[in-house]
């Protein structure tokens, strides 16, 4: 009889595997900006946030964008204007160059006139361009100088005074909505996994297979890496997991 049970818990045992409660994912954010770190919310750190958690230090950018935006507003204006003057100059020409009373000399400088007066326009136009880009990629850096952080806050890498360079290691951000198991499983038992139902240490789950890596892992070279996706109340937590 007791033969018989120790058979039964081996097989049983053959079919149950146990894995780490890990988060779904982890993210190491790192700076694309460079610039004085000017605040951190310390709070933030080894709990749930969202919302801004590190300020870079922005004042000159704005300075910047304040003057670019009131050289903007002056070009418009100029711009309308010399719209006006273009449309008047060009309707003037086209009535001139039809008096026989006046020379091609004299029509030639009422075109030239034209011309030179679209050109400014022309020119004022592209200068309007390029403000426009400029104060959109100043936007830009301001809005990433603003860093947003959104999940459980693993860890914060500055300090405030600390410098930033593009890469520089902001915070270890980790996704707790769901969470991750991770189990080897048997080449040959691949098959008769899918399909089947999910149980955590003996109860029905809601945990799904998420991904199953079709190449023997280094480590257990007869068995394949299965990533599992749901819900658990714990991280860390050593769990048994079962298919029935």
């Amino acid at each position: 009889m007791h033969l018989i049970f120790s058979l039964l818990l081996f097989v049983t045992s053959l079919f149950s595997y146990y894995a780490k409660v890990e988060p779904y994912r982890v993210y190491n954010v790192k700076a694309d900006i460079s610039g004085k770190v000017v605040e951190v919310n310390r709070s933030c750190e080894a709990r749930s946030c969202s919302g801004v958690v590190i300020k870079v230090d922005d004042y000159q950018n704005r300075v910047d964008l304040h003057n670019l935006e009131i050289q903007l507003k002056n070009l418009k204006t100029i711009l309308a204007s010399q719209k006006e003057i273009v449309a008047r100059k060009k309707e003037s020409y086209k009535i001139f160059k039809q008096l026989k009373t006046k020379s091609t000399e004299d029509k030639n400088l009422k075109f030239y006139d034209y011309q030179n007066s679209l050109i400014a326009m022309k020119q004022s136009e592209n200068s309007i361009a390029n403000l426009e880009a400029q104060i959109k990629k100043l936007k830009d850096i301001i809005s990433k100088k603003s860093i947003r952080l959104n999940g459980y806050i693993y860890k914060l890498g500055v300090e405030e005074g600390d410098y930033l360079n593009p890469a520089s290691l902001l915070a270890v951000v980790m996704d707790i909505k769901r969470v991750k198991l991770t189990i080897y499983v048997p080449i040959k038992k691949i098959e008769s996994i899918k399909g089947k139902k999910i149980y955590i240490n003996g109860k029905e789950s809601n945990f799904v297979i998420d991904k199953i890596y079709k190449v023997a892992d280094e480590k257990f070279i007869t068995s394949y890496k299965v990533e599992l996706v749901g819900n658990y109340p714990t991280l860390s937590d050593i769990v048994k997991v079962e298919f029935k």
